[in-house]
C-alpha cells in the first residue's frame, strides 16, 4: 500500500494528485531508473549507500539525480513525518521526462513514493522458500533500471511452480534473483556471485557482518555448486535474509533452514532492531 503523501517534482504532495505526462520517456520508451530503500524505527537504513547506487544507476543511462544527498535525506524524513510512519519503504524513481520527438531526454521526472514496509512472513522465514530457475541476464545488470519486463512476464510461471522468487542464470552461471541477491554456504565459506548483478545494499551489509564467522568469497558461481550447497539464502531490502530450501526441483541440504543462515538472520535483526 502506498501512503497518502509522496514527493513529486520538487514538493511533497498527495499521491493521487501527482501525475506523469503521457509522453514521458519512462512511459514511451521504458527509460528510467529507481532505487528501493526502507526505514527502521523512523531512521532510513544505509541511505547514503542507496543514494550513491541511485546516482550510479542514473549515470549508467545518461541521467542525473536532481537533488543532493542532503535534500534526498530531508525528503525521506519529511515523508515519514507527513505520513506518520516509522517503519516504511521508499521507491525513488527517475524517468527521462516529457519529450516531443519520443527519443531525446528532456527535464527528468523525479518522484519518491512512501510505501508500507513489507517482508516475508514469519512462516517463510522459519521454514524457507523455493526458487525457480530461468535463463536471463538483465539489461545493464549493475544498474537498477525500471525494466522489469522479464520478471513481470514470468510471474504466472513462478506461481505455477510455487516458487517465491526467480533465479536468473546464464550459461550455467548463477547471477541473481529478479528482486534479490543470492548467497550459498559451503562449510565455513559464504559465497555470492560478483559480476553481472546488481550489488544490493543488504548484500553489502551481510558481507560485512559475516566476516567474523565466515570465509567470504565473491566470485563466479556455477548452478551445480549452488545445488550442492549446504545452505542457500537470498537477500534484499524487503526480504532481509530469507532461507532457500529448494532450487528448481533440487532440495538444498536437508531441506530445512540451516544453522549458519539462522546465525546471519540473528545478526541482521540485532542491527535493524537496535537502530
Amino acid at each position: 500500500m502506498i501512503h497518502k503523501y509522496c514527493y513529486f517534482q520538487g514538493a511533497i504532495t498527495q499521491f493521487d494528485k501527482a501525475h506523469i505526462s503521457l509522453n514521458d520517456l519512462g512511459v514511451l520508451r521504458g527509460y528510467g531508473v529507481f532505487d528501493f530503500y526502507r526505514s527502521y524505527n523512523g531512521k532510513p537504513f544505509h541511505l547514503k549507500e542507496h543514494y550513491a547506487r541511485f546516482q550510479n544507476s542514473a549515470r549508467s543511462i545518461g541521467l542525473t539525480v536532481p537533488v543532493s544527498f542532503k535534500n534526498f535525506e530531508k525528503i525521506t524524513l519529511d515523508l515519514l513525518k507527513k505520513n506518520k510512519v516509522k517503519d516504511a519503504s521508499f521507491r525513488a524513481v527517475l524517468l527521462g521526462g516529457p519529450v516531443q520527438n519520443s527519443l531525446a531526454p528532456a527535464r527528468p521526472t523525479f518522484y519518491i513514493l512512501n510505501e508500507e514496509a513489507y517482508a516475508p512472513t514469519d512462516e517463510q522465514a522459519k521454514n524457507g522458500v523455493s526458487l525457480m530457475v530461468h535463463e536471463y541476464l538483465r539489461y545493464i545488470p549493475e544498474a537498477k533500471t525500471t525494466n522489469y519486463m522479464e520478471a513481470v512476464k514470468m510471474q504466472k510461471e513462478k506461481i505455477k511452480q510455487k516458487a517465491y522468487e526467480i533465479l536468473y542464470v546464464l550459461n550455467g552461471e548463477v547471477l541473481e534473483c529478479s528482486t534479490s541477491n543470492i548467497f550459498m554456504i559451503k562449510g565455513k565459506h559464504l559465497i555470492t556471485p560478483k559480476k553481472n548483478i546488481l550489488k544490493g545494499i543488504t548484500r553489502k551489509v551481510i558481507l560485512k557482518i559475516a566476516k567474523k564467522d565466515f570465509i567470504i568469497e565473491e566470485r563466479d558461481v556455477e548452478i551445480y555448486e549452488l545445488l550442492l550447497a549446504d545452505e542457500v539464502f537470498i537477500s534484499g531490502t524487503n526480504k532481509e535474509i530469507l532461507p532457500i530450501i529448494k532450487v528448481g526441483k533440487k532440495v538444498i541440504g536437508n531441506g530445512k533452514v540451516g544453522e549458519k543462515t539462522k546465525l546471519l538472520m540473528k545478526l541482521w535483526k540485532d542491527i535493524t532492531h537496535n537502530i
